[in-house]
Formats: structure tokens, C-alpha cells, sequence
């Protein structure tokens, strides 16, 4: 089965979304009345939550508990909203509260400023250390160097100051190994949501302490957003562009980035004959750095590649992975539109088999459809060993998600697969997002509106086998140190 992500819901966005601007006058309070506009739209997100989340659908706690809690908070909040900044505060709290990145809400968020310096956990997430991985150079304003830890900010410690000024707003849940580090990383940049501090102490490289101002300057103005954009490989790993390489004798290393077919499929149909004529034997190294998702199947088919499509299909079912739609007429809609759409047409088979069942089950009365798999979701994950061919790695970061956890997840069934980096967030079992306008006219929220059942419980981190404790955006020193892990691992 394929799991998408927010690609295929674009066209249907964009009309929803201009249908809402079109309302909005009627619908908006009046501009300075900001607490009606943030009633009036936390309203219809908590009851877009309740119809349209397939997870609320479904009756599962890890949606409908944080629905409650969020909504009694929100709208004890909503009544003192007096900025957009408090708007925006509450709607980013209210979405990132349900821990998952599949749920959210967009604003129209945009990068106001920067303090000059980037931030990262360096170690384990017991060790609680806050390191300066980036200072640019030239900034008017004395700034710490590179290696330099972070103590303090604005008098509070680090961690803690990351908890309550960047936690509330981000959908990473706190308990993922990697979560601090994410929110290290944004808390030097101004998005207009009143997290960036005014001064930090530092622990130099030479064991001396240093406070520094932190002055932002503008983007753009003082700092364009190009240049943000050159330094972005810092602050974000990302694998190499989509395509095979070599990585020593017997090794290869296939660059998967993105499941975006429409940004990355021309490279992946020139990727799949290179996978088929490798050699029986050595290894292929799936880098999966920076993959938000897509659609899982391009993952699929590297594997059709390598070791035939029955045997690709067999991985795609482990684990017991059972896609379910919500069964009312905006489901049946949404799949009409896919299905009369050219930039689907690959899909239009599958889509018109989806509907035939969303339709089956509004007739029997139905909350959930059944679309694909045999709906046992306890099913435990089970072993299809490779009848052939090179043995798998997966490079894994942070920013693996959705399909490519769901690529993951088929990686591991092969049995003897070794998966190196750094912990992913935590699992999530819901696709195919779609948005909706919020009545305001001020963003839309995304929501998952298929769920998938598999023997990977709701928010479990994926752990690596052989944990990378370098900078995963250092590809040479990446490279250097995954030929040397698979040189030791026993045939």
C-alpha cells in the first residue's frame, strides 16, 4: 500500500484555501477584536479535529485526550489574546500538542530575525549540553565561538529556558532523545513567536564563562533570506541528492532525500535501473537523512528494483499494515478529485478502489473504511529474508518521517538490515493530510485524514543500531564512519 503525506491534497487545498479568503471578510471579527478571532477559530479547529482526524475518528486516546486538554487550555488562553502574537502563540500551541508533526497548523510563519549563532545537543540526551555549532563571522556584535556551550539564557538554564519558550510551540514531544536538540536549533531564530533570548552565558572552549548579548538582526534587511538559506545544510541534515554512488569496495550509497515525486521522481526512475544492476553481493546503504515523507512508494520500488516486485510487495505488508479512510462524502469527494487529476494518474486504479470501499462502508453505516490490508492491526512484525542481492543499510536522523518510517519499517523485515545515525521522533500512523481553512482567513490546519495500523505502537522513536554521536550534516565524516561500522558487522 502507499502512504502519502501533503502532496496529493495540493490542488484541493489551494481551492479550500481560496474559498476561505473569500469568506473571510464575512466571517472575521472585527481586525483589533483578537480574542473573537482567536475563539472563533480554535472552535473550528477543535471541531475539525473531532470529523476529519482519522486517529479522533478511530476512538484513539493519543488524539482525543490531547483534543481535551488543549481545547480547555486554548480557549482559557483564547480570552486573552490581545495581538497577533497571541493568536499565533495560542493556535501553535493548541496543534503542537498533539505531538505530532502530521497535525499542525500553518500560519504563515516567517523568519523575522536571527541572532547570528545555530545550536545543537551534542551527545546523549542525559548529558544536557547545548553547543555552539555555528557563529557567523562578521556580526557587529561580539558572538560566542564555535564549540562554545550555552549555560543560561535571559538568567534561566538552557534546558529549561528551551522547555517553556520553544517546547509549547513545537509538535516534537519531549520525550524523543532528539526533541531538545530540535528546539535548540530553532531558539536563535525570531518567527515572531517570543522565543529568542536577549543575552546567553557561554562555556568557552578555553573553560571561561561569557555573557553575551544577543542582538537580532532583521531578515530580511540587515541578513537576506539567501544567505539564512546557504546556512541551512548546518542546521538541517539532508541527504545526498537522489541517486547511487559508491562508497567503497562492495558498498553503495543510494541518496533518498525526499519521497516527493514530483520534485524527485525523474531521479528516482533513472535510480531504479542503477539498483537493479548491482552486484549479488556487499552492501547498499539507503540514506534516508531529512526524509519527511511523500509518497512511500518510490522507496518500494528501489526495493522492486533490487529484488524483484513480489518480494517488495511481501515487505511492503510486513508488520500487518492496514490503511483505513474516514467513510463520509468529504473522504469520497477528495478521492474523486485524486482520481480525475493527470498528475495521479499512476495512482487512479488504486484511488478508485479506495472509493468503491469508502462508499461500501457509508452504506453499512461505517465511521472507518477499511482500504487496504486485512485489518488486523496486533499483528506482530514478521521476517522475509532476501532471496538475493546486496544486504541493507538505512542511514536514519531526526527527520525521518511518515513514508519514510513507513520505508523503514519494510527495510527492517528483510531480517539482518543495520540501521545507523540518530533516534527518529516518535512513530506516527496517520496520511494523507489535508487542510483546511481556518474561518479567519489567517492559515489553515493540516489534518491526517487516513490511518494506518501497524505492530509499531502510536509515537515509538525508530532506533538506530549503531548510534552516530558526529554531526549527521558532516556527509564525508558520515560516510567515513558508516563503511567503517559495516566493515565490522559480521556476514
Amino acid at each position: 500500500m502507499r502512504r502519502r503525506g501533503t502532496l496529493p491534497a495540493l490542488a484541493l487545498c489551494l481551492a479550500m484555501l481560496g474559498a476561505a479568503q473569500a469568506m473571510a471578510a464575512a466571517n472575521t471579527p472585527a481586525a483589533a477584536d483578537w480574542t473573537a478571532i482567536a475563539r472563533q477559530d480554535l472552535r473550528f479547529a477543535a471541531d475539525a479535529v473531532r470529523t476529519r482526524h482519522a486517529g479522533y475518528v478511530a476512538g484513539m486516546p493519543s488524539v482525543i485526550l490531547p483534543l481535551e486538554d488543549g481545547l480547555r487550555t486554548g480557549l482559557a488562553e483564547a480570552e486573552t489574546v490581545r495581538s497577533e502574537q497571541d493568536y499565533r502563540r495560542m493556535m501553535m500551541r493548541f496543534a503542537s500538542g498533539f505531538g505530532d508533526p502530521h497535525m499542525g497548523v500553518d500560519l504563515g510563519l516567517s523568519l523575522k530575525g536571527w541572532t547570528g549563532i545555530m545550536l545543537d545537543q551534542i551527545g546523549g540526551p542525559m548529558e544536557a549540553r547545548f553547543s555552539v555549532t555555528w557563529s557567523e563571522p562578521g556580526w557587529p556584535t561580539p558572538l560566542p565561538p564555535v564549540g562554545s556551550t550555552a549555560q543560561s539564557c535571559d538568567d534561566v538554564w538552557i534546558g529549561s529556558w528551551l522547555q517553556m519558550k520553544v517546547a509549547p510551540f513545537w509538535n516534537y514531544s519531549a520525550e524523543y532523545a532528539v526533541s531538545a536538540g530540535r528546539d535548540a536549533q530553532l531558539v536563535m531564530f525570531d518567527y515572531g513567536l517570543g522565543w529568542t533570548p536577549k543575552q546567553c552565558t557561554f562555556a568557552l572552549p578555553d573553560g571561561s564563562r561569557k555573557r553575551y548579548e544577543l542582538a537580532l538582526r532583521s531578515v530580511p534587511g540587515e541578513l537576506t533570506q539567501a544567505h539564512i538559506d546557504q546556512l541551512r545544510p548546518r542546521l538541517r541534515s539532508i541527504a545526498k541528492p537522489v541517486g547511487l554512488s559508491a562508497l567503497g569496495a562492495g558498498k553503495y550509497w543510494a541518496g533518498m532525500p525526499d519521497f516527493d515525486g514530483g520534485h524527485s521522481g525523474a531521479a528516482y526512475e533513472a535510480l531504479y535501473p542503477k539498483l537493479a544492476a548491482l552486484p549479488k553481493a556487499g552492501w547498499i546503504v539507503f540514506d534516508l537523512r531529512g526524509n519527511g515523507g511523500g509518497n512511500s512508494s518510490l522507496g518500494t520500488r528501489a526495493l522492486a528494483a533490487l529484488y524483484g516486485a513480489a518480494y517488495a510487495d511481501r515487505l511492503s505488508q510486513a508488520g500487518g499494515a492496514s490503511k483505513y479512510q474516514i467513510a463520509d462524502q468529504e473522504t469520497a469527494q477528495l478521492l474523486r478529485r485524486y482520481i480525475a487529476e493527470e498528475t495521479h494518474a499512476d495512482s487512479k486504479a488504486e484511488f478508485e478502489a479506495d472509493l468503491a470501499k469508502v462508499e461500501a462502508a457509508m452504506r453499512a453505516g461505517e465511521k472507518m473504511a477499511l482500504v487496504s490490508g486485512s485489518g488486523d492491526a496486533g499483528a506482530e512484525p514478521f521476517t522475509v529474508r532476501r532471496p538475493h542481492g546486496p544486504r541493507i543499510a538505512a542511514v536514519i536522523d531526526r527527520y525521518c518521517f511518515s513514508s519514510c518510517m513507513n520505508f523503514l519499517q519494510q527495510l527492517r523485515a528483510a531480517g539482518d538490515t543495520v540501521v545507523l545515525g540518530e533516534p527518529t521522533i516518535g512513530y506516527s500512523p496517520f496520511g494523507e493530510i489535508n487542510r483546511h481553512p481556518l474561518p479567519s482567513g489567517r492559515g489553515a490546519l493540516r489534518i491526517p485524514s487516513a490511518l494506518f495500523r501497524t505492530a509499531t505502537a502510536t509515537r515509538e522513536p525508530f532506533v538506530p543500531d549503531l548510534v552516530y554521536k558526529g554531526n549527521m550534516t558532516d556527509d564525508a565524516a558520515l560516510q567515513k564512519w558508516v563503511k567503517t561500522q559495516l566493515d565490522g558487522v559480521k556476514k
